[in-house]
């Protein structure tokens, strides 16, 4: 009789992994979308749900002058959405949001909207800061067309063709969002109003409907323009269509995203994570492992077919590459039968793959167990109240600060540079912006910098006497409460705090831009774009409302190009 098996155990060194080595802003910019990111989650659960896109309304002229009206029905209840439509112009159309001009604006209502409702959305809506919202209006958004393609596409219906499908795949969208506001602002309803049940009580689903909406919307419109100029113009192609995502462009507000919600940020890592836990030690055998080789190798084709130029990101063509040598990698695997197959292969990959690629095949591990991953999306809603501990004491805060901010009490704030930087907000708008502290003499530096703050804290604790409870020592130092409480209210978490002196010269906040937008909202193809923004598209190759309920609606991420782009010798 053969000796029983050891325990089974997770290798300590690669899962989970140290928070120092995730929390990098280089790292976080490398974790690509997964089932856990926002806009794939939603659809997900719209596919699952079998939620459904009515088109209520579609009331526009040829000068595109009106208002079109949708209902998704859900199986909590309608929630309705409206886009006012108008006659493009340059004047006042920017993709900031001091813009007085837009293609269309919209609005998603928690319910059903009527008349009245509409008719005060469309007066409030183009004050912006001046204008307020139904008390059930969840989203504010709006959003301009693509100078490049959407003429293009609504020509090509017109003439009773298709448009070129290289240069739809090239830009990818027909509309870019340049605003999707909501959870107060405008007076747009909390989402902490809403119940643990509804619909979109996820963090993030409200915008990213609304997202899911304009997108639909923008090939509508090109239908229907195209209708105007020949009533037997044909519907966009099913494929062309889905390979159309939402445009989008995020800067530097992100950073501060991030900053002002650290449990939510804490959160969403840690559940992240715990997926990627989930998919390593799922143990189905060599069944797992063909699904993973299957999808490193969608992974790698939707890469290599990728035109998109990065900047500051690695070019896809490398990132392919590697996804190639991570498959071999799998090929070889000894014993891919046995239950530590999947671990094993991860602690190689690990050692002989760069972190651009690792990150992407931990979304690709994270993908391959939906049945794993996706119940963790309702876990990701999160309490982001900050309460902190005055009866403590000074000596244990200050253990908590060595224990949890080494970090930053590490940072080198005496070097050159390291506090150049100041952040401040415009006066247009209220925008964020990143200056010299030379050239900014008049600002105020509101960008919280946790390095300052710990450092600041961590001396005059120091100096404390350590028995003193950290209420008086507030009373005493009342300049440190915020940071205190965040200090105290993050105690039970480990992910929450990018390391990151975002004072410092060296500090380029795309990074951390392209962390939120990839990894968390679900964008694909986020490119730099001048060092503070970051482009990118939404719902790229997602089902459209007609096609939500196709059986191939739930596996939807890293579309291939459409079959009328690729070359011959593409598809010989």
């Amino acid at each position: 009789m053969s000796a029983p098996a050891a325990p089974f155990a997770p290798p300590t060194e690669t899962v989970p992994r140290p928070p120092g080595r995730l929390l990098s802003p280089e790292r976080l910019a490398l974790l690509p979308p997964t089932r856990l990111s926002a806009g794939r989650a939603l659809v997900h659960r719209m596919v699952r749900e079998r939620w459904r896109v009515e088109c209520l309304e579609f009331d526009v002229d040829a000068e595109s002058r009106g208002r079109v009206r949708y209902r998704v029905h859900t199986p909590s209840g309608p929630l309705d959405f409206v886009a006012f439509s108008f006659t493009p112009k340059l004047e006042g159309r920017t993709s900031r949001i001091v813009g007085t001009d837009w293609d269309m604006t919209g609005a998603l209502f928690d319910g059903t909207a009527d008349e009245a409702d509409l008719e005060h959305t469309r007066r409030e809506m183009p004050k912006l800061y001046g204008g307020r919202a139904t008390a059930h209006t969840l989203v504010w958004c709006r959003s301009n067309r693509s100078l490049r393609l959407f003429e293009h596409v609504v020509e090509s219906l017109a003439a009773g063709g298709q448009p070129d499908a290289g240069r739809l795949w090239d830009v990818g969208y027909l509309m870019r969002n340049t605003g999707l506001d909501g959870n107060g602002t405008f007076g747009t309803r909390s989402f902490a109003a809403l119940p643990d049940h509804h619909p979109l009580a996820a963090p993030l689903h409200a915008q990213m409907l609304a997202a899911y909406l304009m997108r639909e919307f923008s090939a509508d419109l090109a239908e229907h323009l195209a209708r105007h100029r020949n009533p037997q113009a044909p519907a966009l192609d099913t494929e062309l269509r889905r390979c159309l995502g939402l445009g989008n462009a995020s800067a530097l507000g992100l950073v501060f995203f991030t900053n002002n919600h650290p449990r939510l940020v804490d959160r969403w890592l840690a559940l992240r994570e715990q997926a990627l836990v989930r998919a390593l030690y799922a143990r189905r055998g060599t069944a797992h492992l063909a699904a993973v080789r299957e999808r490193i190798g969608r992974t790698a084709r939707f890469h290599e077919q990728d035109p998109t130029v990065y900047g500051e990101f690695e070019p896809p063509a490398e990132l392919a590459a590697a996804l190639h040598r991570a498959a071999g990698l799998l090929d070889t695997l000894d014993a891919p039968d046995t239950d530590d197959a999947l671990p094993r292969l991860w602690t190689r990959w690990n050692l002989e793959l760069g972190p651009a690629a690792v990150e992407s095949l931990a979304g690709v591990l994270i993908d391959s167990v939906p049945d794993l991953t996706d119940p963790l999306v309702d876990g990701q809603r999160v309490d982001e109240t900050l309460t902190g501990d005055p009866a403590a004491s000074t000596a244990a805060l200050l253990a908590l600060l060595e224990r949890d901010y080494g970090w930053a009490l590490g940072t080198d704030l005496t070097a050159p540079c390291a506090l150049r930087h100041v952040w401040y907000k415009s006066r247009a708008a209220e925008e964020p912006r990143r200056g010299p502290r030379e050239e900014v003499t008049e600002g105020l530096d509101w960008g919280l910098n946790v390095p300052r703050s710990v450092q600041d804290l961590a001396e005059d604790l120091r100096a404390a006497d350590p028995g003193e409870t950290v209420g008086a020592f507030c009373v005493r130092h009342p300049g440190h409460r915020d940071t205190v409480a965040r200090v105290q209210g993050l105690a039970d978490g480990a992910l929450h705090s990018p390391h990151m002196n975002i004072a410092d010269d060296a500090f380029l906040p795309v990074r951390v831009v392209r962390f939120v937008n990839s990894a968390v909202h679900g964008l694909d193809k986020t490119a730099d774009s001048a060092g503070r923004n970051v482009l990118g598209l939404l719902f790229h190759g997602a089902p459209t409302r007609h096609t939500l309920h196709d059986d191939d609606a739930d596996d939807w991420a890293l579309p291939a190009r459409p079959a009328a782009a690729r070359t011959s010798e593409e598809t010989s």
